[in-house]
């Protein structure tokens, strides 16, 4: 209950900057409101495990340093992106690799699927039923090593560090 209260104070807040007027009509408005849009998600989330609250600000730095490296990423994958599009001869070998991951929560495995897909030339399809292998479609297949290499030391250390 302790969590419902503080997840709607944060809602409130929120709710006041999408408003774009931060007044206590708004944030009482987001305060009540923070409940009705938990609630269906609360079997996503174990609201019952104790959770401290101090690890979660502590991992606050690595979530912005992850955001950082997405970002990078992202970067980096459109001008590779952009170099074959504009080639004039087309020499990509596209294909789906399995790559194995570490992560093994479920916020875990969402992260570093999503930020496989968010980068520019990769799109992530299945997870395997043991949920310890991620199928990832890549533009360019052509070092299959390469793209697990890249997926596990570039992406998926920082969502270890922030996410689990």
């Amino acid at each position: 209950m302790k969590r419902y209260f503080i997840y709607s104070v944060a809602l409130g807040l929120i709710w006041c900057f999408v408003h774009g007027t931060i007044s206590s009509t708004n944030f009482l408005v987001g305060l009540i409101l923070g409940p009705i849009v938990i609630y269906p998600f609360r079997e996503l989330y174990d609201f019952t495990r104790k959770k401290s609250y101090a690890n979660t600000i502590m991992k606050i730095p690595k979530q912005l340093k992850f955001l950082a490296v997405l970002l990078i990423e992202i970067i980096k994958a459109n001008i590779i992106v952009a170099k074959i599009v504009l080639s004039p001869k087309l020499d990509i070998k596209p294909g789906i690799v399995a790559v194995p991951i570490r992560t093994e929560t479920d916020i875990g495995i969402t992260a570093i699927a999503n930020t496989i897909t968010l980068t520019p030339g990769t799109l992530t399809i299945d997870v395997s039923d043991d949920r310890k292998v991620l199928y990832v479609h890549a533009i360019d297949a052509s070092d299959p090593e390469g793209l697990r290499e890249s997926i596990r030391d570039d992406l998926e250390k920082y969502v270890l560090e922030a996410f689990e």
